[in-house]
């Protein structure tokens, strides 16, 4: 239940296949591509719509919000009558339906279209992310083609109707022309992170899947890669691939007969850089909307960050997904081997987001955790991962800093939260980096604009992680659907200072606590403890002694409220962070 609700991407064990099935933007150029989307399968037997199992079986046409007069606005902020669960009093002939999901059955939603005269439904999800439709009491009545897409996907489509007509593609393009191949945004390498430290950043391989969908083989195919610099052009190859049959899949990616050169200079200089794949039959491209894709990384001395940067420097925000009832975290995977430079994370930028018309930023308890992530499998094809519940199994606090925004104002602004224990970034270390809340009516700013779909595919690591709460339970996910980004901001610096790195991470828990916590630190032996109040006033002074980097502490007789631990091992290092007392 939890999965499908959420529908976030599944751990897979290797590069996910673009089948011929595709929901596409036709027109205008500014929505052309593929979309992620599920669709109304009739092998279910709760549907009677065409399948779009069978090559050439579509349907293309121009979208249309529906209209059942019921007065009101959803949850989302929509209006109900864009819901479609009664009769439409809208004419749809000729036109794809674009329905919200919400309060009724998708079958009906989509009977009540076919009667006024739609072509196809194209339904858009409360979240970011993608179900499966059942098809309900009315599925089997349906006989025209349905599809289902993120509200993502859907708003970015639902706001260029509001410019003029948008034209939408859904179903099986094989065989439909003559002379066409094409990719999807997904199924392609990019740049490991949209923003990077320049001494951090170490190059990356270049790939993509390339899908003959063309009634004809095709023997001249070229997939060009360019990487222009703001200075000029850093990289530029061309690969001829092989004669390819109607269906055929080229996968271009190192190890393969067919692959690029791997992006590397001996110095990689600050700016923005643009990644452009090209696919070129030789021949006119009956369809040529996903012939060229194009992604942006930016390099710097100060950021680090999955998410776009913006003019400034700061991560770019424009998504706010959460579908939890309990405890969330959005995380951010940094696993760079190959970084040899002397590069300190000095603290960590995002966005909080509370809906409006909740108003309860205010106050709200944010933890940002930073972890070694030590547990022993490679990759997700490691049996070893398998073995777990989840595969984050050893995750080792460095870094545990609490944000209570001072105003409603912080909504979907960005704010910067310093480390008390910086850290220096270790070659070969895999880091876990997170934004926690206990609060279900806090989300956290994504960038819907890089698609890590790709990298995920091929170097089998999740990279933005999400813990979820759903009827009390938590469970890990490796990230949202078709949302790889999050708007997380690792602040860097160069040569950080020795006083900087003679601290070490801490935590405590439970946090906030009542009686009993339990420090959790990287060392053992003896050390000091001081516990202050957030004015400075100490309210206790003791000593404790760590087993397994573990000490349990009384705090039955503090106050509530919060509290620093301030913590001096016999080696001299430190380690501070911030409890709550309840």
């Amino acid at each position: 239940m939890k999965k499908i609700l959420l529908s976030l991407v599944v751990v897979a064990t290797g590069f996910w296949a673009q089948s011929q099935v595709l929901c596409s933007g036709v027109s205008p150029a500014s929505i052309q591509g593929n979309y992620a989307f599920t669709w109304a399968d009739p092998g279910g037997g709760d549907w009677s719509c065409p399948d779009f199992n069978i090559p050439a079986t579509f349907v293309e046409d121009t979208l249309m919000l529906v209209e059942d007069g019921t007065p009101g606005t959803n949850p989302q902020g929509n209006p109900i009558s864009q819901e479609g669960c009664n009769a439409l009093t809208n004419d749809l002939t000729g036109k794809i339906a674009v329905i919200y999901r919400n309060t009724c059955e998708f079958g009906a939603k989509a009977l009540n279209a076919q009667n006024a005269g739609a072509v196809g439904v194209l339904l858009v999800n409360r979240e970011d992310a993608l179900v499966n439709m059942g098809g309900g009491v009315e599925g089997l009545n349906v006989t025209i083609p349905v599809g289902f897409v993120s509200n993502v996907t859907g708003g970015m489509l639902i706001a260029e109707m509001g410019n003029g007509p948008v034209v939408l593609f859904m179903g099986n393009k094989l065989g439909l022309y003559t002379d066409d191949a094409g990719s999807a945004s997904g199924d392609l390498l990019v740049s490991p992170f949209a923003g990077a430290h320049d001494g951090f950043f170490d190059g990356f391989s270049l790939g993509i899947q390339v899908y003959n969908w063309g009634s004809n083989s095709q023997s001249g195919l070229t997939v060009t890669a360019n990487i222009d610099h703001t200075s000029g052009n850093v990289y530029n190859e061309v690969v001829t691939a092989p004669a390819m049959n109607t269906g055929d899949t080229l996968s271009i990616f190192d190890g393969n007969t067919v692959s690029f050169t791997p992006f590397t200079m001996g110095s990689y200089p600050a700016g923005d850089y643009t990644l452009t794949y090209t696919i070129d039959l030789g021949v006119a491209d009956g369809d040529p909307v996903d012939n060229v894709f194009t992604s942006t990384f930016t390099l710097n001395s100060d950021v680090i960050s999955l998410a776009r940067l913006d003019g400034s420097g700061m991560p770019i925000s424009n998504l706010y997904p959460s579908n939890t009832d309990g405890e969330y975290q959005a995380c951010m995977v940094v696993n760079e081997a190959a970084n040899t430079g002397n590069i300190g994370v000095q603290g960590a930028y995002f966005y909080p987001y509370t809906d409006t018309s909740v108003n309860q930023l205010a106050g709200a308890e944010i933890i940002v955790n930073v972890y070694n992530w030590d547990d022993a499998w490679v990759d997700l094809n490691d049996p070893l991962a398998a073995t777990y519940d989840w595969f984050f199994q050893s995750l080792n606090s460095i870094v545990y800093e609490t944000h209570y925004p001072g105003s409603n104002d912080e909504n979907a602004d960005i704010v910067y939260v310093p480390f008390s224990n910086p850290f220096v970034i270790t070659p070969g270390q895999r880091y876990l980096i997170c934004l926690q809340t206990y609060d279900p009516v806090i989300a956290f700013g994504y960038d819907n604009g890089p698609d890590y779909g790709g990298n995920y595919g091929i170097y089998a690591q999740p990279i933005s992680p999400v813990l979820v709460t759903t009827s009390g339970v938590p469970q890990w996910y490796s990230g949202w659907s078709g949302t790889s980004a999050p708007s997380i901001g690792l602040k860097t610096a160069n040569n950080i200072g020795i006083n900087e790195v003679n601290t070490i991470g801490g935590m405590a828990y439970p946090n906030p606590a009542t009686d009993v916590v339990t420090i959790s630190l990287e060392a053992n032996g003896n050390a000091d403890l001081t516990i202050t109040d957030v004015s400075g006033k100490i309210a206790s002074i003791s000593s404790l002694k760590l087993v397994d980097g573990k000490s349990t502490i009384d705090i039955a007789s503090l106050d509530a409220g919060v509290y620093i631990f301030n913590i001096t091992l016999e080696s001299g290092l430190t380690s501070q962070f911030n409890v709550v007392k309840k």
